[in-house]
């Protein structure tokens, strides 16, 4: 089989979303055995698992201006090269500063590269298979995100927290020679004429009246969905090992949390597809805010069994609605402004869940018990809900309006 330019460059781009997954993930599964050897509390690793949040947002606002003067290929290139020995670096951090400076490094990095890939992968993927395309990238990060625990798991007796960071910072620099290699701008005449005086007027039309509310909404959203996703990888191991779960469950429960969230993303495209995206995702965070809950509620006497179950099924309905709340945001605004309005909400989102990594840890430390923070997992899950609902309503004024979308995009709100 001929492997054509698309199908390289979303093999590309969804291999560097699988690192995003992993490097981000992997902390938690690390982090008891981070805090025995670098003597930190709960407290303190709170700002680390903020740094790389902290990081990708410096990178999504930086990284696409030098792309638009470089290009893409290399400007991701340069990405997973830093991010990558950003990576190695932070196997040889001696304190909780340098680990969390190292982490900031490398989430400027890993953030930076992320638009780069989205941006190439629209634009290389044919016409009618882009919404697949553009999911598989969510399907990479959220394997990354699966892997984790196994990762951290398998380094265990081979040297321990430090090796497996190395390990992974090196298949990093292996995979920027991929993108070196076999990425591509489009040639000058395929790309959009873009000017200096363009970002500007996107981004108050964002925030003008047609698109105020659901912009707003689009940014609690994802915020509320990252704050699920990133906090829960980061805490989720060190919760069950105060809960009195031996450290390799506490390890794999990453994994499993991840692996159901994987599995969401191969098949609620179909769903969407079927079924409207809004109908679909009101459902999954449904039930994602009712599991949620009833996994802290059993965190602390439910048997590993039970408790793999619950954490499958609760990532199944919790990742697999934060990859649909993609197509709301890629469908809500006009193909004009939908570039700057993927930027922003991701940016703002990242930048909303940077406190609350800190919170837990405070909490944590306060004496909160770990299965109370669980069970208060199902209230960002409810509030996005909620979020999404406006966004609908929202959507079906600016269509009577005859504002924005294209049939194809307004058909995947239902």
């Amino acid at each position: 089989m001929i492997i054509t330019q698309p199908r390289r460059t979303i093999a590309i781009c969804t291999a560097i979303y699988f690192l995003d997954g992993l490097i981000h993930t992997i902390l938690g599964p690390l982090a008891p055995e981070i805090a025995r050897s670098l003597s930190l509390g709960n407290a303190q690793l709170g700002p680390i698992f903020s740094a790389n949040l902290i990081g990708q947002c410096i990178g999504l606002v930086v990284f696409p201006a030098i792309a638009d003067r470089i290009g893409h290929r290399l400007a991701v290139t340069i990405a997973v090269v830093g991010f990558g020995l950003g990576q190695c670096a932070s196997a040889f951090a001696d304190s909780g500063t340098m680990l969390f400076a190292l982490r900031l490094v490398t989430g400027v990095f890993l953030g930076g590269c992320l638009p780069s890939c989205l941006a190439m992968v629209a634009g290389e993927a044919p016409a009618d298979r882009r919404g697949v395309s553009i999911l598989t990238l969510f399907t990479g990060y959220g394997l990354g995100a699966a892997v984790a625990g196994a990762v951290a798991a398998g380094f265990a007796d081979l040297g321990g927290w430090r090796i497996a960071m190395v390990a992974v910072g090196v298949l990093s620099l292996a995979l920027a020679g991929g993108a070196w290699l076999w990425l591509r701008d489009r040639a000058d005449g395929e790309e959009t004429a873009r000017g200096p005086a363009v970002g500007a007027p996107a981004v108050l039309q964002l925030m003008g009246r047609r698109y105020l509310v659901g912009t707003l909404m689009l940014w609690l959203l994802f915020m509320l969905m990252l704050t699920i996703s990133y906090c829960l990888n980061s805490w989720l191991p060190i919760m069950l090992v105060e809960a009195g779960h031996d450290p390799s469950f506490a390890a794999m429960s990453v994994t499993i949390f991840g692996f159901g969230g994987a599995i969401a993303a191969l098949g609620i495209g179909l769903l969407i597809d079927r079924f409207g995206a809004m109908a679909v995702l009101l459902v999954f965070l449904l039930v994602a805010a009712a599991l949620l809950f009833a996994t802290g509620q059993a965190m602390d006497r439910a048997s590993r069994g039970e408790l793999t179950a619950l954490l499958g099924v609760a990532g199944f309905f919790s990742l697999g609605a934060y990859g649909g709340v993609n197509v709301v945001l890629a469908g809500y605004y006009p193909e004009d402004l939908r570039a700057t309005g993927v930027g922003w909400a991701k940016s703002v989102g990242r930048l909303g869940t940077v406190i609350a990594p800190i919170a837990i840890g405070l909490a944590l430390s306060a004496g909160v018990a770990g299965q109370t923070v669980m069970s208060l997992f199902a209230f960002p899950a409810l509030l996005a809900a909620l979020a999404l609902a406006v966004i609908s309503v929202t959507n079906a004024w600016k269509t009577r309006e005859g504002v924005g979308n294209s049939p194809a995009d307004r058909a995947s709100f239902g």
